[in-house]
Parts: C-alpha cells; sequence; structure tokens
C-alpha cells in the first residue's frame, strides 16, 4: 500500500525518520511545525510545501506524530475532526501506546536511537531497532516502510509497553546517571573535567563498544570481578566509605555481574568469598 505521508514536527526525531523515509522513495504532501523555520527547513528537505495542520491531515494518508510526547494527544485532538478515519497514525514515543489516537490504524514505532541533532547522513537508520505496538493492519502497513531503510523491528504489547520503556532508560538515560556518579569521584580526587571527562567517557565507549563488537554483554566485562579479584574489591569499597551512594551502587551492579564472572570461569569459592563482601 502507497502512502502520502503528513509530518508533525520538524525536529531532530521528525526530520531524522521521515528523511529517512523519503530517501528510501516515500512520498511527503507537507510539514507541519509550531515553528515556521523548522517547518520551512523540512519541507525543503522533503521536497513539499509547509501545511497548516488541519490542511495537512486532510491530504495525508499516514499521519507521523513526531512531537514530544505531552503534545501527541493534545494534537490529535484538535486534528481528529479532519482526519480521515482510514489513515494510518504514527508516534514515535516510547513510553506512550498507540492508543493515543482513535483509529483503526494506528501505531506506536520507537527507535532504540537517541536523537540530540537531526540524523540525515545514508544508512541512518541501519540496524536500528524500531519497537512496533499497534494494530495487526498498521504494523502490516508500516513494517515494511521501515524496513526499507534498513532499520530492524520487532513487536511488543500495550501491556509490555511500560517494561519496554524502562528497558531503553536503563540502557540510555540512566547510564549518564551512572557517569555522573564516577565524575562525582573524579572530581573529588581533583581532577579536572577535562582529565574527568577524557578518561571516564573513554572507558564507557570502549565497554559499550566491546559488547556490540563481542556480540555479548558477558565478553564486555573487564576489570576485579572477572578476575575473581577480592583484594581490589574490598580496596575499592573501603575507598567509597565516605560515598554511601556510589558504594551502594558498586555492591548492587557488582552483585548483578557475580553470574557473568561464573560464566567466565572464576572459580566458585572465590565468588562466594567475593559475594560475602558485595552483601
Amino acid at each position: 500500500m502507497e502512502f502520502r505521508f503528513g509530518l508533525y514536527g520538524a525536529g531532530n526525531l521528525g526530520l531524522s525518520i521521515a528523511a529517512a523515509l523519503h530517501n528510501a522513495g516515500e512520498t511527503f504532501v507537507g510539514v507541519s511545525d509550531t515553528d515556521p523555520v523548522a517547518a520551512r527547513r523540512g519541507a525543503d528537505l522533503l521536497r513539499c510545501p509547509v501545511l497548516p495542520a488541519p490542511s495537512l491531515a486532510s491530504e495525508a494518508t499516514a499521519l507521523l506524530f513526531a512531537v514530544p510526547d505531552d503534545r501527541i494527544a493534545s494534537l490529535y485532538e484538535e486534528l481528529r475532526d479532519f482526519i480521515n478515519p482510514k489513515s494510518l497514525l504514527v508516534h514515535f514515543s516510547g513510553a506512550l501506546t498507540s492508543e493515543v489516537f482513535e483509529v483503526p490504524l494506528r501505531l506506536s514505532a520507537h527507535p532504540a536511537q537517541t536523537f540530540p541533532y537531526p540524523r540525515l547522513g545514508k544508512d541512518v537508520f541501519k540496524d536500528v531497532y524500531f519497537a512496533l505496538e499497534g494494530t495487526k493492519q498498521a504494523i502490516a502497513f508500516f513494517r515494511p516502510v521501515l524496513e526499507r531503510t534498513d532499520a530492524r523491528t520487532f513487536i511488543i504489547s500495550q501491556k509490555e509497553k511500560p517494561l519496554y520503556h524502562a528497558m531503553c532508560i536503563f540502557a540510555s538515560n540512566l547510564v549518564v546517571g551512572l557517569l555522573k556518579y564516577s565524575d562525582d569521584i573524579g572530581l573529588s580526587l581533583g581532577l579536572s573535567e577535562e582529565e574527568r571527562r577524557g578518561s571516564i567517557t573513554r572507558l564507557a565507549l570502549e565497554t559499550v563498544c566491546n559488547a556490540a563488537e563481542s556480540g555479548s554483554l558477558e565478553d564486555a566485562l573487564s576489570g576485579p570481578l572477572v578476575r575473581g579479584d577480592k583484594e581490589t574489591i574490598l580496596k575499592n569499597l573501603e575507598s567509597l566509605e565516605g560515598s554511601p551512594d556510589q558504594k551502594r551502587l558498586y555492591r548492587l551492579l557488582s552483585r548483578r555481574l557475580l553470574d557473568v564472572a561464573r560464566q567466565r570461569g572464576v572459580p566458585e569459592k572465590k565468588l562466594k568469598e567475593i559475594e560475602e563482601l558485595l552483601l
């Protein structure tokens, strides 16, 4: 089925997804954004006009809601009288389900990717996973469209959406929190911002790259746990006496990694001794 796409929200996410679809051969009939400069940029990129929001709802047969989460439902309510009930409606929120739209062809398509800026290069979505949640027919229509951008997809249920979003928060937002805890320790050591960020981000990047390249989170683990080095872990814990939050987090995350160390061949006796330190 061929769609006439309309884009609401010409920000970083909206431009990235719309450009990828356009490059894959999809047709856009218009762009709408409360920021006229952003709307003009999107229209130029997609080679289509800037349209008022109601006109775009009437013209397009597939509407992409690439606006902030707290704007999706209200924008839909403003436009529902102009939307063809047979149109496909898609939003890209990780937290909201497709039920913000009261139409048969409704879908949420959340990319496991961040958009600090518009990603407009070639193969932007190659091997990027989209979590699809919505009606069967909407998924059947939009899944092939996404996959023409070389993206990958999987399906989750409406009930699973909050837990899926929590998974993404752990893998993205909370990583920043973990880095901030590390940064606080560096600050207490008197390291400059350049020294802290250079050390911390390099280590984090190498670890994530190792996990991606090896295809295994377990193989990315290095350090005292995977060596069964009880003495180093004890020294780490003692050094964190003045940092109770970091000490609790060190213990919590290390306990989660005991099974990984076991899989990597650390003797059970050493693991038992380390586990006692982490209680």
